[in-house]
């Protein structure tokens, strides 16, 4: 009956200050490596916007462009990016682990780029995305919630153990390790799933995918149409990744059946190809998608189960939760694992045979709530914050000298 008591009385005291106007203050650290993590991101700060929540952000490389003159955001700010190290041309774990003294120095910049940052920013709460740079946070006491998949990648991962030729190592000291990173250092790891399954800690939340609101009503908008067969393919998006890791297909000398649009990479446009280089805003060209074409990241994966369209998945050679990714697309029916040196003729094969080889059932629905879910969560803890901090600090009173 107390904690019943108690937690009425919370929830009024939140209500209370929410109804006064006190504004919550949210700051995201955002990895720049690529696109995917700014883009999710995105979509959940704009919730926070729309909600009241002040926001600032943090990031670096592909970050600081896509997010600059964004509307949603109070600041933004740069900081030093990570890296992977790689090894013949591969992502490779051995190689990020002599690479340790580098990044050693890397993460050293960031934190003071964090700490220089905090002494400006008092957040209420901290999102990252694939950032360790942390310390700051943790001496400060600022409340960690995390939007990472890492969780998702370990359980997926050892039910493809026996396929996982060539990234082992990568797995254990990049992917495990990251898993237990966020399972040990963050107050929150927000996990977006398409399923609802359950987690392997109780530190992990799954939610629904993360997709742009421009992808999310895209897709509601086609989620009507049948999935076409092979031979009524009109145009094919293949989307590259928007890291250095980009992996290279060689289109010369073949001729399509259909429309190919390259988003990710610069080339020669000639026939029905069409290569768009990087693409900041890219919803119209895959609204006009019949299939996809890409490589394994998370963000990129989601919007394609948003769409529900057949996806070739090509995961970057020696990457460990690219080949997760990848598998977990064949394994609910979404598409195809493929490489980049056979991705090309299973394509034409299946468009010969006018037949989607090997394609598994899809689940009626997948989730792609995610934005808002994180958004209420972070919310929530923020609030919660806000509350210990006002309401329960004991009060401190001078008392007059004798």
């Amino acid at each position: 009956m107390l904690y019943c008591l108690l937690g009425m009385f919370v929830a009024f005291v939140k209500r209370a200050m929410h109804n006064a106007g006190v504004k919550i203050t949210c700051l995201f650290l955002v990895n720049g490596l690529g696109l995917g993590n700014s883009t999710r991101c995105h979509a959940v700060i704009e919730r926070l916007a729309t909600a009241g929540c002040h926001v600032h952000v943090l990031t670096s490389g592909n970050g600081m462009e896509y997010f600059e003159g964004k509307n949603c955001i109070e600041s933004l700010h740069s900081m030093e990016s990570f890296y992977y190290s790689t090894c013949g041309g591969k992502i490779s774990g051995w190689a990020m682990l002599k690479s340790a003294g580098s990044l050693a120095k890397l993460a050293k910049a960031k934190r003071k780029s964090l700490a220089q940052l905090l002494d400006k920013v008092n957040p209420d709460v901290a999102v990252i995305d694939s950032e360790y740079a942390i310390s700051p946070l943790r001496r400060r006491r600022i409340p960690i919630i995390a939007i990472n998949n890492s969780e998702v990648v370990v359980t997926e991962f050892f039910k493809h153990y026996r396929q996982a030729k060539g990234i082992r190592s990568h797995f254990w000291l990049v992917e495990f390790s990251d898993y237990l990173f966020h399972r040990h250092y963050c107050d929150l790891v927000l996990s977006p799933f398409p399923l609802r399954t359950p987690t392997r800690h109780a530190n992990f939340k799954r939610i629904g995918l993360i997709v742009r609101p421009a992808v999310k009503e895209r897709a509601a908008a086609a989620s009507q149409k049948e999935v076409v067969s092979p031979r009524q393919l009109r145009t094919v998006v293949f989307m590259l990744s928007g890291s250095v890791h980009a992996t290279q297909i060689n289109f010369n000398g073949r001729q399509f059946p259909f429309s190919i649009e390259v988003v990710g990479r610069w080339g020669e446009t000639r026939g029905n190809i069409t290569f768009h280089g990087r693409l900041m805003e890219n919803t119209a060209l895959l609204a006009r998608a019949d299939a996809f074409v890409i490589n394994g990241g998370y963000s990129a994966l989601s919007e394609c189960f948003a769409y529900r369209k057949p996806t070739f998945v090509l995961p970057v050679p020696g990457h460990a939760e690219q080949f997760v990714n990848a598998s977990l697309a064949s394994d609910l029916g979404l598409g195809f694992r493929v490489t980049e040196h056979d991705a090309l003729e299973r394509l034409l094969e299946m468009h010969r045979q006018d037949c989607w080889i090997g394609r598994q059932p899809m689940p009626p629905a997948f989730e792609i709530n995610g934005d808002a879910e994180a958004a209420e969560a972070i919310l929530a803890c923020a609030a919660e914050r806000r509350w210990h901090s006002t309401i329960l600090r004991p009060s401190v009173r001078l008392q007059p000298n004798p």
